[in-house]
């Protein structure tokens, strides 16, 4: 017991009176908190604690591991769950799994990253439509998006598709793998952690025929 006490002694500290409830409930959530607007002061949290039983504490209470990862030089921190959840083409439980079209565009997200290394990783909708419309997948896209190619939508498709989108982008700032600058606007920075996608979905982002295959499907 005294060990015990010893471990989670953290839990008696001023700073997790004040940031542990709202850095368990956005862990658990699956939200990767980075040293970025308002999780600043979870990650700071996180970071002065997490070698002084913090990692013990979702171990030894939860069984999932609370993990620390980089990208560019930026920490981020999350939970690995037992099984972590993600999409799989194809597979048709998915209750508690991110949707293939999701997944889809997250590494669309983490394509988009990686193609300006040295600049700033902000885009907006016009972007993502010109990808959606002239990229050489526009066929593949537009069937996901709108549900069949044809030259020209109407009005109520092009809005239908924009709003499709954005809930997409609020998921994702949910999970802490974009921040939203301008939601009227679609205007969003990509953040580090998406590189995690990269790990999660390594077998699907390998398989560019499997993705190709679902599309059209």
């Amino acid at each position: 017991m005294e060990n015990e006490v010893t471990v989670y002694s953290f839990l008696s500290s001023e700073s997790a009176r004040r940031y542990f409830a709202d850095t368990d409930i956005v862990l658990k959530q699956g939200r990767h908190i980075q040293d970025y607007g308002s999780d600043t002061r979870l990650f700071s949290f996180i970071d002065e604690y997490y070698d002084k039983g913090l990692r013990e504490y979702y171990r030894d209470f939860f069984g999932m591991n609370l993990a620390k990862d980089s990208s560019d030089n930026e920490r981020f921190y999350y939970l690995e769950f037992p099984e972590d959840s993600k999409g799989k083409f194809g597979k048709d439980n998915r209750s508690k799994e991110l949707e293939d079209e999701k997944v889809i565009f997250l590494i669309l997200m983490l394509n988009l990253y990686k193609e300006k290394f040295f600049e700033a990783k902000e885009f907006e909708w016009q972007e993502l439509e010109q990808i959606f419309k002239e990229s050489e997948q526009r066929e593949l896209w537009q069937n996901l998006l709108y549900g069949k190619v044809k030259p020209n939508y109407t009005p109520n498709e092009e809005l239908a598709v924009k709003d499709k989108v954005k809930r997409a982008l609020n998921d994702f700032e949910k999970l802490g793998w974009i921040v939203i600058k301008d939601n009227d606007e679609m205007r969003f920075e990509i953040m580090p952690s998406i590189e995690r996608i990269s790990k999660l979905y390594s077998d699907v982002i390998k398989n560019v025929d499997t993705i190709e295959e679902y599309l059209k499907k």
